[in-house]
């Protein structure tokens, strides 16, 4: 009787999985994308991340599963669509929002809501670090197990890709699918099997779902057809390609389904992404053709110098050895390659989807070069040095790099700076509004440079907040200009050095200067050291935030028009209390008709704050009723606790009410 042999199947349980190699790679890629998810936040600097999540938000707040924007293909936007969905739940959970409409939609530049991007970029850096673990398991099954580890290791410390493993852009994502595409690819080649044609098929058409460039991977498949069959006598089954070709159709299709249901839409997408490649005038670099560009890029930049010379060494050994691999790694090189050298706007990024096909082959030539050598104890030496050599550069840059985006940004910095100044006078800063929307002195401005320092001080500005990059020749002039006339505070170094992310820049003090205010002088001098310079006048509703009314001394008013009034006091000593301004508004006859009680700069700078010498601004508007025509008085006064505590006015005996002494007066008109 023939005894049979008994097959274990393989260990397929979560355990065994767990216990895979690239299960740990990919466990120690996240660990190092997962450090750096919210560097710069609340700024945005990449600016395909605010576009990508302003389609989805819409797509979320409306709801509509049209992106109505084609400028990338859709399935990154119903995958990040579902993220959004599971962040909604948990911000609605925790009062974050009141509803789907609170989720911010412009977000361009900075957001309001960094844990929104905070989420989405968790998707990218999962599937960033789920291509390192595919990188190892493509790499052993075309070459050994040395290929895929050594391939993997890189990719999880490339500074190129661990940076953009943390942007919400389709690069990264689309790599993964070009990655399973060539599993499926070289399943054709070794075995023919119907399932790796669609494993390849599907996959090329989940990669151009995500980014229309990655949808070459197809090519893989078309060779992978022609390796395995011509090797074969019994014909060519072409019905398994027209099965991958279909599953590539019909996985685009089912991804960005208004490819067909918004047709005119699509195709504008698509021919205003043709023209601006085509015709562009920014990107990394300008022009057709630029392989010495790229070339640069490759070996200084993506590979670095160790690995880019043992992969050329490498190559030729690694062809004869393995021909078909390298021939089918090569082809989906070569074709992105070639698209984007046929672009005027060039943008390095577009290589992130074959970046683990160039370490494959990389990984491949190094082993190739070491199993030159005459024994074979000395090969895991060699390719220890090797590795070694080749990963070094990276593991330093991405260490470096780690910690540089891990840092705060540069204007999170100022902008949390600004509340340490003396808030005595305005601030105008680049900094976006959105951080200080309850601030009442600083002001966000788009261009410290449009204005003068003369123009500054007569408004009433004494720090500046601004970013050294400037976009012209004026504009760099005005900057210095502004640097050599004022005091440094702070300055954060230029984004060049590589020393804290963000712009650089500084936080200027203009100084102060009262005689080049803009205002109506009446000098009131009160006792303890308290004093008024002057103020502003004109008619307005009431503010929210210290506005400049640029010295304005209007004194006639329309029936119903409330008043806007800046006080521009000083304090020669420290203040030990918190005073509190009376303003009344009376009437010919001397009847009280309006009233106003409040503590000076009671929402952020109260007088117990003051400096000795300071310079301080208020805006105290009066709401005034429907008034008759006539002359109108108004009075002020200070006072500690209770209007029994009054500051007296310090000189001769102003013709006033009690503590209370004339500031201005007003006529409303019949008209």
């Amino acid at each position: 009787m023939t005894s049979r042999r008994l097959v274990q199947p393989p260990d397929r349980s979560w355990f065994s999985l767990l216990l895979h190699p690239a299960a740990w790679l990919f466990m120690a890629a996240l660990l190092i994308r997962g450090a750096i998810l919210d560097w710069g936040l609340p700024y945005v600097e990449h600016p395909d991340e605010p576009a990508i999540i302003e389609v989805v938000v819409r797509m979320v707040r409306d709801p509509d599963l049209n992106p109505h924007r084609f400028v990338y293909p859709s399935l990154l936007y119903y995958m990040l669509a579902a993220v959004t969905r599971l962040h909604l739940w948990w911000g609605l959970d925790q009062g974050l929002y009141a509803s789907a409409q609170d989720l911010p939609f412009h977000n361009f530049q900075f957001t309001i809501a960094p844990r929104l991007f905070v989420w989405a970029r968790v998707l990218t850096a999962v599937l960033g670090a789920g291509t390192v673990g595919l990188v190892f398991v493509l790499g052993q099954r075309m070459f050994d197990r040395r290929v895929g580890l050594l391939a993997a290791l890189m990719l999880m410390m490339l500074p190129f890709h661990v940076e953009h493993s943390v942007y919400v852009t389709p690069d990264v994502p689309s790599g993964i699918w070009v990655l399973v595409s060539l599993l499926g690819a070289w399943g054709v080649v070794s075995t023919g099997r119907p399932r790796d044609y669609l494993v390849a098929g599907t996959a090329a058409g989940l990669a151009a779902g995500t980014k229309y460039q990655a949808g070459l991977v197809a090519a893989a498949l078309m060779l992978a057809h022609v390796l395995y069959w011509q090797r074969q006598s019994v014909g060519r089954p072409f019905l398994r390609l027209l099965a991958g070709g279909l599953g590539a159709l019909l996985s685009f299709m089912v991804t960005t389904p208004y490819a067909v249901l918004d047709w005119p839409a699509f195709f504008a997408g698509l021919r205003g992404n043709a023209m601006h490649y085509a015709a562009g005038g920014h990107g990394d670099f300008i022009g057709r053709w630029q392989l010495g560009e790229y070339g640069r890029f490759l070996w200084q930049e993506l590979l670095f110098p160790p690995a880019c010379a043992v992969a050329l060494a490498g190559l030729p050994i690694v062809a004869r050895r393995s021909g078909r691999q390298v021939l089918l790694l090569a082809l989906v090189i070569v074709a992105v390659f070639v698209l984007l050298l046929s672009y005027s706007v060039n943008f390095v990024r577009n290589l992130v989807p074959v970046v683990g096909l160039l370490l494959l082959v990389a990984a491949a030539g190094t082993v190739a070069l070491v199993e030159l050598l005459p024994y074979p104890k000395l090969h895991w030496l060699g390719l220890l040095f090797l590795a070694t050599c080749m990963l070094w550069p990276q593991v330093t840059r991405t260490a470096w790099r780690v910690r540089y985006l891990r840092q705060p940004h540069t204007m999170v910095r100022a902008a949390e700076a600004v509340h340490s100044l003396p808030r005595g006078l305005r601030i105008a800063a680049e900094i976006p509004e959105q951080l200080f929307t309850v601030d009442p002195v600083v002001f966000s401005v788009d261009n410290v440079t449009s204005h003068s320092l003369d123009w500054y001080r007569s408004n009433g500005f004494r720090y500046l907040i601004v970013k050294d990059e400037r976009q012209n020749d004026e504009e760099r002039r005005m900057y210095h200009e502004l640097q050599a006339n004022s005091a440094l505070v702070v300055n954060y170094p230029a984004r060049r050095l590589g020393l804290e992310p963000g712009p650089g820049g500084s936080i200027v003090d203009l100084g102060i200067h009262p005689e080049a205010l803009a205002l109506i002088r009446h000098e009131l001098y009160f006792n303890r050291g308290m004093s008024l310079l002057g103020y502003e006048m004109r008619p307005g509703q009431p503010r929210s935030r210290i506005t400049s009314l640029g010295g304005a001394a209007t004194r006639s008013l329309r029936r119903g028009e409330s008043l806007q009034i800046n006080l521009y006091w000083g304090a020669s000593v420290r203040q030990t209390g918190d005073y509190t301004l009376v303003l009344h508004v009376l009437d010919a006859a001397g009847t009280r008709v309006a009233q106003r009680d409040l503590r000076l700069r009671h929402v952020d700078y109260p007088t117990s704050r003051w400096q000795p010498g300071e310079l301080v601004v208020d805006s105290v508007d009066i709401s005034l009723p429907v008034l008759g025509s006539g002359e109108y008085r108004v009075l002020l006064g200070l006072y500690h606790e209770t209007p029994e505590r009054a500051l007296l006015v310090m000189g001769p005996p102003a013709a006033g009410e009690g503590p209370l002494v004339p500031l201005t007066t007003f006529r409303v008109e019949a008209r």
